[in-house]
């Protein structure tokens, strides 16, 4: 049973870590929210370069043919850095589109993704499915699709999208179309990331679009979607740790009343709670790892996601009451990290609805 990552995990995650700390560092983030920077394609080609991109997709189309458990140390070092490039929504992308693609797609998509030439957005959420990816309004009928995605990250960097539909007699259908300006409505979030909603309003769709249907399309959508919030939670981590390190670092630097702030015993039980929040969060992200393949797995997907709403609203609040009034500025990193793991907590269903899922289904 794998509880932390492998040695050789390490050693990829460090070199990871090297190169955030490099292209990454605050200042350099605050300087292109400033000038409205939220997509780098030189930054995008190196992590193409670096392996990232094809880190989920087999060794015959470039990839490297790694686990979840790879793309959940890459996803520590994202959060760990707050970039804004969307890489972990195209490499999720890429692995549900390398499990429903024919042959003959796989060969002409998969290696294009790896080379970071060709990106990829799922556009599966809407304003009703509260997390719940099979709850779908968008509808294909008479051959042309209606309906509206929200909050789709990279959507405007995408050449292609993988759109959830259901047809007239209500089956799940997995859609592969090109991206299209109109009807996109794009914006920035609040932690800097570019993210878009998606209207069809009759837009055509030809069989030759579909992916796949029926059982087999509702069974790859929930996979990837309970892998994607996997992936989210490691994220939360590397903003949860991250917080803890700049926090630990202004109590035993910060003086009050001649004495370091570390001196209070107050603080130190809230700094102890703040790591036990994280840690909460670190044990559920693998033990969520442990069930794949596994009956539970979208359970415990589902649990992960509740925690990761609850610690990364603890530790995020702590830490600006902590800092005092500087927490808040956009000077210090504290208030970012905190946007960050706001947003998580709001996309891909809130804490009550999946809690209200785990309730339904128990």
């Amino acid at each position: 049973m794998q509880y932390q990552y492998t040695a050789e995990q390490q050693e990829f995650r460090d070199s990871l870590r090297r190169f955030v700390s490099d292209h990454y560092d605050y200042e350099r983030h605050r300087q292109r929210l400033a000038k409205g920077e939220h997509f780098d394609a030189g930054l995008w080609q190196q992590w193409a370069e670096l392996g990232v991109l094809g880190l989920a997709l087999d060794e015959e189309y470039g990839g490297l043919g790694s686990g979840l458990d790879d793309m959940m140390a890459v996803a520590e070092e994202l959060g760990r850095g707050l970039v804004p490039e969307p890489v972990v929504p195209v490499v999720a992308a890429a692995r549900l589109l390398a499990s429903i693609a024919s042959p003959a797609q796989a060969e002409a998509l998969l290696p294009s993704l790896v080379g970071g030439e060709l990106r990829l957005s799922l556009a599966w959420e809407e304003s009703a499915s509260r997390g719940n990816p099979l709850v779908v309004q968008t509808r294909v009928k008479d051959g042309a699709l209606y309906g509206k995605k929200c909050a789709v990250l990279g959507a405007g960097e995408a050449q292609q999208w993988l759109v959830s539909a259901r047809n007239e007699q209500g089956e799940l259908l997995l859609l592969l179309l090109a991206a299209q300006p109109a009807g996109l409505r794009r914006y920035v979030m609040a932690d800097g990331r570019a993210a878009g909603d998606i209207q069809f309003d009759g837009v055509p769709v030809d069989d030759s679009a579909v992916l796949c249907r029926g059982d087999a399309a509702e069974r790859a959508l929930r996979q990837s979607v309970s892998e994607s919030l996997l992936l989210m939670a490691a994220e939360s981590l590397g903003c949860i740790d991250s917080l803890l390190s700049v926090s630990g670092e202004y109590l035993v630097t910060r003086k009050q009343f001649g004495m370091p702030l570390a001196a209070f015993q107050a603080l130190q039980h809230r700094f102890a709670d703040m790591f036990i929040a994280g840690e909460k969060l670190r044990s559920l992200l693998w033990a969520a790892f442990q069930q794949q393949g596994r009956e539970g797995f979208h359970r415990a997907a589902a649990q992960l996601k509740v925690q990761l709403a609850e610690s990364g609203r603890y530790v995020g609040q702590q830490a600006v009451q902590l800092h005092g009034g500087i927490g808040m500025t956009d000077e210090l990193n504290v208030g970012a990290y905190f946007k960050r793991l706001t947003l998580m907590e709001l996309m891909a269903g809130q804490r009550d609805d999946h809690l209200a899922g785990l309730a339904l289904a128990s």
